[in-house]
């Protein structure tokens, strides 16, 4: 594969250029080349204004007042371990056409400045590149802008050689939604201090608005536990216990020390970001709890990070047997939003059922607790659906596989719309494998409802595909329903989740489904032949499943009905 021609100048020469000029930099990795592609990362989901603010940043040929890095790895890859190699190549294996289409400038500095050490094969220039890094703040009043969890320089001297230090916390994740408060604070605290940002992608557009204001920032992403991993002599990548670490994705048991010092250079606060609910209206947002110990705080957070701040939070405990009771008793007391009701196990069906009987707010949301949303879930789908007068708003969603920690398909900027569709048209959608919507159609989750549409529905209690079983009853009852193409609930991957094998055992409940569903819709004079050509597929593939798993005499049910559907085609 023939890498674009890319000049990338080393660690030592981008360190020099700053102090020479007195630059400001921002650095480009793969995260940002992936939100500029359409795609979420770990802890920014995509934004059009994001994605297109860093483009422009990109091909902005470097100047003395800011300095552009791309990754030194255009050449010479056998410089970085096998890791860092694989990597590299399979980025280029999807991004070398961009690189050329849109790095044309004729140098740039180097991203690595900020991660001089682990993945290196030859380490013997970390120490000095460290040290030359180092003297950026030597003796300088800092301004460090960085996540919740970084703690940049604490428990380290990474910054001990610098004369003073004030911080400002922002987000941890989808920072850019904060851009302009950030900014605020930056401009209202910077005077006479060298800023730098530790903020992911949104660094990136920071440094370049601080820069036009005339105040010198350096985007400086990683550096912490590049110094971390090079003070230990690791040879990998070693997560840190006490504050985040680069490139662990949701490293959510962080032990934070009681670091005084750190506490005393805190000047702003994203949490003391004064937040107005958008509305009076209150979403009552069903969290069914059920053995989640290993992601129910990340669910919570999510929720607890919305935008749109007036809801109530139902966290209904099913009975679970690890440990997410205790999370549940220990989350309660953080929030005044926040109910915990504890049942004995019943299943899914009946908990968001309980759930249903116990909400309080004008419309209705679910959210699994393995999953997570962004923080913009409850703020999209709310202004979808009042703005289109709709009766239900629905997102779209991505998949997160746990074990590779790694997002598995999202939505992207080309295919971004929003539409309303009337229940008919919506309902036909089953059939449209383009943006999910087949699956998106089916599920409960990722939407929001007006409550009064729920009156008399319940889950069926006792059975595995209980979305299928109801939803056409929710649409049958709109008027309109609208659609956001944006991933904005994210479903966890992993072996705890339900099986396959199980789904696969109720195959005569997915057949049930479909046909009251059918026979429904015809007695209310619906169009229902996009819906008999689903049924015909879903029934081939229940022949397959119920063959597979032995049921014989369910098997031989199918074929009768299929008999009978080929044969009045045939007519």
């Amino acid at each position: 594969m023939a890498l674009p021609q890319i000049d990338v100048r080393s660690i030592a020469w981008s360190i020099d250029y700053i102090k020479q000029h007195q630059a400001s930099i921002v650095r480009f990795g793969d995260g940002e080349i992936d939100l500029i592609m359409g795609r979420s990362i770990p802890y920014q989901s995509y934004d059009k204004d994001l994605a297109l603010e860093l483009l422009e940043i990109l091909e902005t040929p470097s100047s003395r007042k800011l300095m552009v890095c791309l990754p030194d790895v255009f050449e010479h890859l056998e410089r970085y371990n096998s890791n860092a190699q694989h990597f590299w190549e399979n980025h280029f294996e999807q991004f070398a056409d961009f690189y050329k289409n849109h790095c044309r400038s004729s140098w740039y500095g180097s991203t690595f400045l900020s991660r001089p050490y682990i993945d290196w094969v030859d380490k013997s220039q970390a120490q000095a590149n460290i040290e030359k890094l180092r003297s950026l703040w030597q003796d300088k009043d800092l301004l460090i802008v960085e996540g919740e969890t970084s703690r940049s320089g604490v428990g380290n001297d990474l910054f001990d050689n610098s004369k003073s230090i004030k911080r400002i916390i922002g987000p941890s994740k989808n920072a850019y939604q904060d851009l302009d408060w950030i900014y605020d604070k930056v401009m209202e605290h910077s005077a006479n201090r060298l800023v730098l940002v530790m903020l992911g992608p949104t660094a990136k557009v920071l440094v370049k608005r601080l820069a036009d204001s005339g105040i010198q920032a350096i985007d400086l992403g990683h550096i912490d536990s590049e110094y971390e991993w090079y003070q230990m002599k690791a040879t990998h990548k070693v997560k840190l216990a006490h504050k985040h670490t680069a490139e662990f994705n949701y490293d959510e048991d962080i032990a934070f020390d009681e670091d005084t010092n750190y506490l005393s250079q805190i000047v702003a606060h994203i949490k003391d970001k004064e937040k107005k609910p958008m509305t009076s209206e209150k979403i009552s947002i069903i969290v069914p709890v059920y053995n989640a110990e290993n992601y129910l705080r990340r669910c919570i957070d999510s929720i607890l990070e919305q935008t749109y701040t007036n809801f109530e939070l139902l966290l209904i405990n099913d009975g679970s047997t690890d440990g997410s009771a205790k999370i549940l008793e220990e989350v309660k007391e953080s929030d005044s939003r926040i109910r915990v009701v504890h049942k004995k196990n019943e299943g899914v069906s009946a908990t968001r059922n309980l759930g249903l009987k116990l909400v309080t707010g004008d419309y209705i949301t679910f959210i699994d607790s393995d999953d997570f949303v962004d923080k913009l879930y409850l703020e999209v789908l709310y202004k979808s659906l009042t703005e289109n007068d709709a009766d239900i708003a629905s997102g779209n969603f991505a998949s997160f596989n746990e074990e590779r920690q790694a997002f598995l398909f999202f939505t992207t900027d080309e295919t971004y719309f929003e539409k309303v569709y009337s229940p008919q048209e919506w309902l036909d959608q089953e059939n449209n494998p383009r943006h999910n919507l087949f699956l998106t159609v089916i599920f409960t989750p990722f939407k929001l409802y007006k409550r009064e549409l729920w009156e008399n529905i319940e889950y069926p209690v006792g059975r595995v595909r209980e979305d299928d079983a109801i939803i056409h009853k929710l649409y049958l009852r709109c008027q309109r329903i609208s659609f956001v193409n944006s991933a904005i609930y994210f479903y966890s991957q992993h072996e705890d989740s339900l099986s396959k094998t199980v789904m696969q055992k109720d195959i005569a409940t997915m057949i049930s489904n479909a046909e009251e569903r059918i026979a429904l819709m015809a007695a209310m004079n619906y169009d229902i032949s996009e819906h008999v050509k689903s049924y015909h597929k879903r029934l081939e593939k229940c022949l397959e499943d119920a063959l597979n798993a032995g049921q014989i005499a369910l098997a031989k049910e199918i074929k009768v009905k299929l008999e009978l559907l080929n044969n009045q085609s045939n007519i």
